[in-house]
């Protein structure tokens, strides 16, 4: 009987070790692999590390947008020792100023890992990361930092809170670029999972992001934003729209919307403020218009500065309609006539453009076509087919209704106006650089295409300088620097008919007129003040070029104070920059004071011009520029000179004019 419980015995024991035996074989041998890479997953425990997004630099290398690094603490109540909970909550009342009930209290609630701290500053945190005890862990947690606020809000745009990916602005359409590559670290744990080490061979570190430079000036960018503010404070408006770029490469210096945003907190922004006007939103230009038709005539040779045009007196019926000049003129040069900015006659000058020409210039100009910007979310703009042009389209569009364009599309073709004729493309990004500083795209000026001949584009350029010493845009005048430009004023649709009461203000400027560096675009919408391009815009131009001369003795390489009939165009500045707090009819007295000047032109040679029965503030603006001295005698025309018209110039001749009061002034238009 007990042999037999013995054999039975032996023989269970057997089996068992044969079952070990063959369990044994099977983890050694035949599935070694797999039970392998169990036993190292459990004592190899990896850990993400996210890499930091890129920078953005402005052209100066200020940094626009950067990452903050912080850290956020994590409890894993599978691993933490109940016993350990009023500890933690200890020690993170102690460090982060909150009550020791808070933690115990968050760590208890349900869930298997719970985040007691999210974002903790990086000084903070490594005090907390030496606190180590098993369940507490803690990862990378990112911040996108604006450090100017809401500066250049809607050339950076911003990166959505959670994910980090761009949503908008430089932030969405290089987002790929400014999105680094996330690395990893592989702990070797016990068996309890407690870190006792990191495995440098098997770990791979993160690689960050790539850096963004533009071509946009922090300094720039900040005054332009001022001066729009002010702009809007002095005159009302709903909003406003500020680009400032280099005509001779498509370079955007500054590009400001108003109302702006933080993108820092761009979810606590309504939708109209984030919204970048100056790229998205249309409008229909108005005068500003007029010197782009001008171009096309002079550049089909249709016109001559010289010759005259009648502007009716303000008000003149045209096929089926009535067009107005904002007061009463007569007889206009071709040079008044962009001058003074009639509509009246802009759109008879059009009469001479064939529809399929004038449809060409304004396509090759960039009009209803997107300019590829580097910013998300570009409009194209209006343009209708020759084919559906009615009768009065042409002179409409001559002076800048029927069609609609984007504030980037008008800046672009004042550019080709003034750089001798070719459209650029309009960019704002310089370069992207690698972690490493290594440059692994650059941005070079695009030409796209040539508009206008370089005689066309210098003879546009003294026509508005013309505008600016003589017309509408007085207001945008500066002691030193010449400047040339035009005055926009477009009445807006409200309810599907154009309103009397709300407009589009805007000038377009640029300086040294001679040698133009800079192009300057503002435009107001609905001013409740002051209305006209000239009165509203030009003034915001003005304040933005001092200010930007003043900062960058580069910008202007020669200054030199232009001699100017000083009383008159010391008055007349001051009228205009006081006109907003009067009404319209104040601006009409301002405007004819102005006298007439029908016959200038900018001379350059070393020969005298003839420079009588012109006015005294005219000859004057001619022999400034040609850098001549003078002196004046008496007011009014010019009756006498003492140098004889065509006689040879040498290098510091001094002429002496005698002028007379004339016995008529003739008013001259101010439409915008």
């Amino acid at each position: 009987m007990i042999n037999s419980r013995a054999l039975v015995i032996t023989g269970i024991l057997l089996i068992v070790l044969i079952i070990l035996v063959l369990k044994l074989f099977t983890i050694q041998v035949s599935k070694h692999e797999y039970y392998t890479r169990i036993a190292e997953t459990q004592q190899y425990k990896p850990q993400a590390v996210k890499a930091e997004r890129g920078l953005i630099k402005d052209v100066n290398g200020e940094v626009l947008s950067y990452t903050f690094s912080n850290v956020s603490f994590f409890v894993d109540r599978r691993m933490l020792d109940n016993k350990k909970i009023d500890a933690i909550a200890k020690v993170f009342s102690k460090e982060m100023g909150k009550t020791k009930s808070f933690y115990v209290n968050l760590i208890k609630s349900t869930g298997k890992t719970v985040c007691i701290e999210s974002k903790v500053p990086m000084q903070q945190a490594n005090r907390l990361k030496k606190f180590v005890i098993d369940g507490l862990t803690y990862q990378e947690d990112f911040s996108r930092v604006y450090p100017y606020g809401n500066s250049a809000s809607h050339i950076l745009g911003y990166v959505d809170k959670k994910s980090g990916t761009g949503i908008e602005g430089i932030e969405k359409i290089y987002n790929d670029k400014l999105t680094g590559t996330n690395g990893y670290f592989i702990y070797e744990r016990d068996v309890l999972g407690r870190i006792l080490s990191v495995n440098e061979d098997m770990s791979t570190a993160a690689i960050g992001g790539n850096t963004i430079n533009l071509t946009v000036n922090k300094t720039y960018q900040r005054i332009l934003e001022e001066e729009l503010t002010n702009g809007l404070q002095k005159f009302g408006g709903e909003s406003a729209v500020g680009i400032i770029m280099n005509p001779n490469t498509g370079a955007i210096l500054a590009l400001a919307n108003l109302p702006d945003f933080d993108p820092a907190n761009y979810n606590l922004a309504e939708a109209n403020s984030r919204r970048n006007r100056a790229i998205t939103d249309t409008y229909e230009p108005g005068s500003t218009m007029k010197s782009i038709t001008m171009s096309i005539l002079f550049d089909q040779k249709l016109v001559e500065e010289d010759e005259t045009v009648d502007t009716e007196e303000g008000s003149y019926k045209y096929k089926g309609v009535t067009i107005y000049d904002s007061h009463k003129s007569g007889i206009l040069t071709v040079r008044g006539v962009l001058e003074q900015s009639s509509n009246i006659g802009m759109a008879k000058l059009s009469e001479r453009l064939d529809a399929e020409i004038f449809y060409k210039y304004l396509r090759d100009f960039g009009f209803s076509n997107k300019t590829s910007f580097d910013l998300p979310s570009e409009a194209e703009g209006l343009l209708k087919l020759p084919k559906n042009f009615t009768g009065i389209t042409k002179a409409f569009m001559s002076y800048g209704y029927e069609l609609a364009v984007t504030p980037l599309q008008m800046i672009a073709a004042y550019s080709a106006i003034i750089n001798g004729g070719n459209l650029y493309q309009p960019y704002i990004t310089k370069s992207i650089t690698d972690h490493s500083g290594k440059v692994i795209e650059e941005k070079q000026p695009e030409k796209i295409r040539s508009v206008i001949s370089p005689a066309t584009s210098a003879k546009m350029k003294d026509l508005m300088v013309g505008v600016v010493e003589h017309g509408s845009g007085t207001a945008a005048m500066l002691p030193d620097v010449l400047i040339g430009g035009k005055t926009g004023t477009s009445q807006r649709l409200v309810n599907n008919s154009y309103s009397s009461s709300s407009h589009n203000s805007s000038f377009i400027g640029f300086f040294p007129a001679d040698n133009p560096a800079v192009v300057i675009y503002v435009l107001v919408n609905a001013p409740s003040r002051g209305q006209y391009g000239g009165l509203v815009a030009a003034p915001i131009f003005h304040d933005v070029a001092k200010r930007m001369i003043e900062s960058d003795v580069n910008l202007v390489k020669e200054k030199k104070k232009i001699q100017r009939d000083s009383k008159l165009m010391d008055q007349l500045i001051s009228d205009l920059k006081a006109a907003p707090k009067n009404n319209k009819r104040s601006y009409l007295n301002v405007a004819e004071k102005k006298e007439t000047i029908s016959n200038r032109k900018f001379y350059s040679s070393d020969t005298m011009p003839n420079l009588t029965n012109r006015s005294m503030r005219d000859a004057i603006a001619q022999l400034n520029t040609m850098k001549m001295q003078w002196k004046v005698n008496g007011i009014g025309k010019v009756v006498w000179q003492s140098i004889e018209p065509g006689s040879q110039l040498t290098h510091g001749t001094v002429c002496t004019l005698k002028c007379e009061p004339a016995i008529k002034k003739v008013k001259q238009s101010t439409a915008e």
